[in-house]
């Protein structure tokens, strides 16, 4: 991986709730006839991570930015939702169900919390119009640290060495990380 909301997603899945994932799940495109001539159809979409506790399964899409481009605020609300409800686009949908069989995926959608002003009711609706949609915002602050809290160990990999040390050194995400 490469961003490291989506590793910090995929350790939370696998130290606190216990999950087995898959990163970076590539939705090919269907070949297209056109004439004579059968056009590749390329990598096509991502979901960034499917993930299983081993009974219910999860499709999980993560965007995170500590300082994400903002539309105007008349129009960030809608904006943001159309960009969810397309991250979960139907032909992954139908991708899934072609490679699981028909297992029901529960979707979640991990966002900044820097999405809207601190002091608006915006966050809230975002997350109900997502919820009535069917998929479930979750905080990457809530994440980051409940990871951070939960972390006693020093991994293999780059991401779970770097926590470890920010936790060692009594760098506090939790105070840190809300600014």
């Amino acid at each position: 991986m490469i961003n490291p909301a989506e590793d910090i997603v995929n350790i939370w899945l696998q130290e606190c709730k216990h999950h087995f994932t898959m990163n970076n799940v590539v939705v090919r495109r269907e070949n297209k006839k056109i004439g004579n001539k059968l056009i590749g159809g390329g990598r096509g979409k991502e979901i960034d991570i499917i993930s299983t506790n081993g009974k219910v399964y999860y499709w999980i899409e993560i965007s995170v930015s500590a300082n994400p481009r903002l539309e105007r605020k008349s129009v960030r609300l809608e904006k943001s939702v159309n960009m969810v409800i397309q991250k979960f686009h139907h032909s992954k949908e139908q991708y899934l169900r072609d490679r699981f069989g028909n297992k029901k995926f529960h979707k979640w959608f991990i966002y900044s919390h820097k999405l809207f002003p601190k002091n608006t009711d915006e966050m809230a609706k975002f997350c109900k119009i997502l919820k009535d949609n069917g998929i479930n915002a979750i905080s990457f602050n809530e994440i980051l640290n409940e990871v951070y809290r939960k972390l006693n160990y020093m991994g293999y990999d780059v991401t779970r060495n770097y926590l470890y040390l920010l936790k060692k050194f009594n760098y506090g995400i939790s105070e840190s990380y809300r600014s």
